[in-house]
């Protein structure tokens, strides 16, 4: 039996931005799509699978040449995790490769201005190996945070390249946080 490799993945959800009209019908079936590919680990290269030096690792794997999408490796060690951020209003799916990751889920529920937001805390959940989740804005906050002692690889898709993100640092008022954008880069850039 032939391995879902990445390539077919990309023409799934190639086929998917053409044929779909709503962010949550692309969501839905690229979700349905990424279940397949997290079912093995050997289509990622072996040179995407390290961590950075201070953070996690963020590789680059396929941007779609419309900038449809764009599908990324995180490659995560213990003590890493991110800060509380949203998608810069995209939809996206992820998932894990290899170990587990527990998501600490907020709720864009009002804008005061471009600098402070309320966020509604919506539960937290663990991820295992060869589980996948949803991103539909506003729903698309979290933190994530690998558990256990081993690396957590993870399979990142977004409706466009993710050059930044919001972050949300809390106030002393109840769910409400001040925003600030942080660029995003690459550990590597893509191999297709």
């Amino acid at each position: 039996m032939d391995h879902y490799k990445l390539s077919d993945f990309i023409r799934d959800l190639t086929n998917v931005v053409e044929t779909t009209n709503s962010d949550s019908e692309r969501v839905s079936q690229a979700e349905h799509h990424l279940s397949k590919l997290m079912r093995s680990k050997s289509w990622l290269p072996t040179e995407k699978m390290y961590a950075g030096d201070n953070s996690y690792g963020r590789h680059s794997l396929y941007r779609d040449p419309q900038d449809r999408f764009e599908i990324l490796a995180l490659i995560w060690e213990p003590e890493h995790s991110t800060p509380l951020h949203d998608h810069d209003g995209t939809w996206g799916v992820e998932g894990v490769v290899s170990g587990r990751m527990k998501i600490l889920n907020y709720l864009q529920s009002e804008s005061y201005s471009n600098q402070t937001t309320k966020l509604t805390y919506a539960g937290t959940m663990t991820i295992n190996e060869q589980s996948t989740g949803e991103l539909l804005p506003p729903a698309d906050c979290h933190i994530l945070k690998p558990q256990g002692d081993e690396t957590v690889i993870t399979v990142h898709v977004y409706g466009k390249q993710l050059k930044k993100f919001r972050v949300f640092e809390q106030t002393d008022q109840k769910d409400i946080f001040i925003t600030h954008e942080k660029p995003v880069g690459y550990t590597t850039e893509t191999c297709l």
